[in-house]
């Protein structure tokens, strides 16, 4: 399709931005409010046509919070396309940019009681997920965190239906279960109903949920490097999954009995599952100021070029391996982002040292040889101290361009970035997302 003529004469076509089994998605430019957003496009000559039932699903749970904005559907001579809300990055790829391709506890639980309340409205409106997994979710940008209907929107977005399928009937029955259903879901996340073929249900989305959870707070799961689908059901089937709380808070092995328990027919208690979360939240100490860990990145960068001793510590970082000007553009952004890195790990530690004992007694060693490491450094760049002002200004348009990046999540006011959860919980306790 051109790029170059606007669907329906107002979305103009900017660039590919995803590709799927779908079809494509797009950036776009809408001539009439001068906003971008994101389109969805499958061909018409497709034989499974995934996109309908994605618009069906999300404008039926157009209300929640926790949804992405529909903006306009519809279909020229080649494409059925959707007209969406521009998200900012999925959960997934946040993810491998952290230290150890995990997120910090604070970090999992504020978005793990946005992503059970999604789970929970695409459930009222009798519809399935069938595909949770962590590039399935990703932030809203500052920008559209605007009150919808007097409600603020959450932080955390569920996104694409594909694979969903209604579990009630017209009548608001239950659909009974069928005695074989292909596998449905993405193998790493799927629950072992789904490898066994059986015909799935509520709980099976929070199987999946349950998986992502550990992946997050671990860095990965027992099975991450297997491929096919039969040897992943194995390893599941074999590994005994309390066993995989063994070093997490006790609320995640409750988490795991509840959903374990749940048969076929059986509605999840989701409050009481959020209410796990929280009481972990506060019983380590985290409050709404605790901030998410890419936020985190954003402060620490921020800190470069206010603190002269990070400056310095920049600055000999530059040092070690040549000077700006020897580099090419990507080596120097690779450098911003393994500085912003190194000092992010510090806080991360900080953030888990009540939580993994493991890794606390790594962060030491590494913080006492890193701490070495900073005074030599240090003492090397005060010999060259009349050179640091010159050289933190030649690194100061790298930094703005990482910090570019984070504004696309963070934007710049703070307090469009936020909002109360309503935990429907007797005590006056709330998480801002």
């Amino acid at each position: 399709m051109s790029l170059s003529i606007p669907l329906k004469g107002r979305w103009k076509l900017l660039n590919k931005i995803g590709q799927g089994g779908f079809g494509e998605i797009y950036c776009v430019y809408d001539l009439e409010n001068q906003q971008k957003a994101a389109v969805k496009m499958e061909r018409i000559d497709r034989n499974k046509r995934a996109l309908r039932l994605e618009i069906a699903v999300l404008k039926k749970i157009q209300e929640s919070r926790f949804s992405a904005n529909l903006v306009y559907c519809g279909r020229n001579n080649e494409y059925n396309y959707l007209v969406m809300e521009l998200l900012g990055p999925n959960l997934s790829t946040l993810r491998k940019k952290q230290p150890q391709q995990r997120f910090s506890l604070a970090t999992t639980i504020k978005l793990g009681v946005q992503m059970i309340h999604s789970i929970e409205d695409i459930h009222e409106v009798g519809y399935l997920h069938r595909d949770i997994k962590p590039s399935n979710f990703a932030l809203r940008l500052a920008k559209n965190m605007k009150k919808r209907n007097g409600i603020s929107p959450s932080y955390c977005v569920i996104i694409d239906f594909g694979l969903s399928r209604k579990y009630v009937t017209s009548e608001g029955e239950l659909r009974p279960p069928r005695e074989e259903v292909g596998f449905r879901g993405t193998a790493r996340y799927a629950s072992i109903n789904s490898h066994d073929g059986k015909e799935l249900s509520r709980r099976d989305d929070l199987w999946s949920l349950f998986y992502l959870f550990i992946e997050f707070l671990e860095g990965s799961l027992p099975w991450q490097r297997l491929k096919e689908k039969e040897e992943i059901a194995q390893v599941k089937k074999k590994y005994t999954n309390i066993g995989m709380c063994r070093d997490l808070p006790e609320e995640f092995t409750t988490f795991y009995k509840h959903i374990d328990s749940l048969k076929y027919e059986d509605k999840p208690n989701y409050k009481y599952l959020r209410r796990l979360l929280t009481d972990i939240y506060h019983r380590y100490g985290y409050d709404e100021n605790t901030k998410y860990d890419w936020q985190i990145v954003r402060d620490n960068l921020r800190g470069v070029r206010r603190s002269p001793s990070l400056a310095k510590s920049f600055d000999s970082t530059i040092a070690m391996t040549g000077t700006t000007n020897d580099f090419s553009r990507s080596k120097k952004k690779s450098l911003i982002r393994a500085f912003s890195k190194e000092i992010q790990k510090e806080e991360f530690d900080k953030m888990n040292d009540m939580f993994f004992p493991k890794v606390q007694e790594k962060s030491q060693n590494n913080s006492e040889k890193q701490n070495s490491k900073q005074k030599n450094k240090i003492q090397e760049n005060n010999q060259n101290e009349n050179g640091t002002s010159k050289k933190v200004k030649e690194n100061e348009s790298e930094i703005n361009e990482f910090e570019k990046m984070m504004k696309m999540i963070n934007g710049e006011d703070k307090s469009d970035t936020t909002s109360s959860l309503n935990i429907d919980d007797d005590r006056a306790c709330c998480i801002i997302l």
